[in-house]
């Protein structure tokens, strides 16, 4: 293995790891953002249970104070979240260009040794095309 191929590996590498950050991070923006509708759910639903009973209207200021300050976390670490995930997809971004540099220089690398290849091909069918000749020649010339 060259050291063009283990560096390659080596971007391969860190390019599946941003993915799976990004990932992670994105199920994780998933999970708060259902937490934050459950919790608006269940704001209303309180709201409706307490306007039915006279306990519910006692003990809901307490657990709307709650609700709100959970809220408040939530929507605040969301932001956050999303700054990360918009980083991380960056990362990625970046991390696939790397990528794509090393694999356009291998394809360029493999193409200039396939020419340089076809180019020796080339030179030694023109010379035992040349050799052919001058047998050919030699071999009139000694019979006639």
């Amino acid at each position: 293995m060259s050291a063009f191929d283990s560096l390659a590996r080596v971007h391969n590498w860190a390019l599946n790891e941003k993915r799976q950050k990004l990932a992670g991070l994105e199920k994780l923006a998933a999970n708060m953002q259902r937490d934050l509708e459950e919790l608006e759910k269940g704001l209303e639903n309180e709201g409706r249970s307490a306007a039915e009973s006279i306990e519910g209207t006692v003990a809901y200021p307490a657990f709307v104070a709650a609700a709100l300050e959970r809220r408040k976390r939530l929507r605040e670490s969301i932001g956050k979240l999303a700054q990360a995930v918009e980083r991380t997809r960056e990362e990625v971004h970046e991390a696939y260009q790397e990528v794509k540099k090393f694999e356009f220089a291998h394809e360029d690398q493999l193409r200039r040794e396939a020419d340089e290849r076809n180019q020796r091909e080339r030179q030694d069918l023109d010379e035992l095309g040349v050799n052919l000749y001058e047998r050919g020649r030699r071999s009139a010339k000694d019979h006639s």
